[in-house]
Formats: structure tokens, sequence, C-alpha cells
């Protein structure tokens, strides 16, 4: 064993001994760019402003902020006369009840059941859930905090076809006012 720890050590000592640097033949135009950048000489002709870019356009400070102080007044304004999109609305998760139709160790199932569920129940404005608790995909509707708003949402599932749709426990999502 030690015969062959001492050959491994005297092959690596002397073979990275004997490393030379090498480096690839350069043609004659690459020759002056390669000398040029390694004795410090840049070529410093190019001139940002030729190239003639009109749609990029850079504003003063000011004025961004005044086109944001606009938008405010105006996104305030359009909240006092319309609902705010669900993109914007912020939420919170509380204990509730969710409608569940499908449960399968299946994701290409699940997958396929959830977007048919999407097409049932978005139109009657119920958000549709793909969860995953080990060892199963589960496919929930809605987001209730009153069982019997939850109930309800069954028996629209049981009408839809979905004739195994239970009412289970769940985390959900309310919007924060």
């Amino acid at each position: 064993m030690r015969v062959f720890i001492a050959f491994v050590s005297f092959a690596l000592l002397f073979g990275c001994a004997s490393v030379k640097k090498t480096q690839a033949p350069v043609s004659g135009t690459e020759k002056k760019e390669v000398k040029s950048a390694t004795s410090g000489q840049y070529d410093e002709s190019f001139d940002p402003l030729t190239l003639e870019d009109d749609d990029i356009t850079i504003q003063k400070r000011s004025a961004l902020l005044h086109k944001q102080a606009d938008y405010l007044k105006n996104l305030s304004a359009a909240t006092t006369k319309q609902t705010i999109p669900d993109s914007l609305k912020q939420y919170k998760e509380v204990d509730g009840f969710r409608v569940q139709i499908f449960a399968g160790r299946d994701i290409q199932a699940a997958t396929m059941a959830e977007t048919q569920a999407r097409e049932d129940f978005e139109k009657h404005g119920l958000k549709v859930y793909l969860i995953f608790e080990a060892p199963f995909y589960k496919v929930r509707v809605g987001d209730f905090t009153d069982r019997n708003e939850a109930e309800n949402a069954r028996d629209l599932a049981k009408r839809l076809g979905y004739k195994s749709a239970f009412v289970a426990r769940s985390k959900v999502k309310v919007a924060v006012e």
C-alpha cells in the first residue's frame, strides 16, 4: 500500500510540474486585436449616440414622479367607482371549506379533472385548486368560510356530474379589505 501511495504522489508531483502554458495559433488580424488588448490600448471610437435608437428615452426623475403620482390618483379614483381586480387584491388564509371533486394518485388524471372543473365552475364564479397531499392529488373548488355556502356548492357540483363531491375542511383565501 505504501508503494502505491509513493507511486501516485511521485506521478502527481512530476506530472503537474511539467505542464507548459500553450496558446492556439492566431491569425494576422487577430494578432493586432490581442496585441492592443494586452498592451492597454483600446479602441474608444464607439459613440452610443450614433445608434439612432429613438425608442429609448430617459426621462428626468421629476417627470417620472409626476407620472407616478397621476397614476396613483387615477387608481384611487378608479377603485372608488369600481371593484378592484383579483390580481391586485390581497388575501389571507383562514380555516374554511372547499368542495372536493377528485382524489387520485395520477397527476395526469388530476390535471385533466382540474381543467374540466375550471370549465364547469369558473362560469359560476368559483375558483378551482389542484392540491397535492401525499400520496394523493386532489381537486377542490371554492373558498368558503360558511359551511352552508360550501354545501350549496357541493349540490352544484353534483348537478354538474361530480357524484362523489363532498365538503372538506381546508385553508381558504379570503380578501383583505
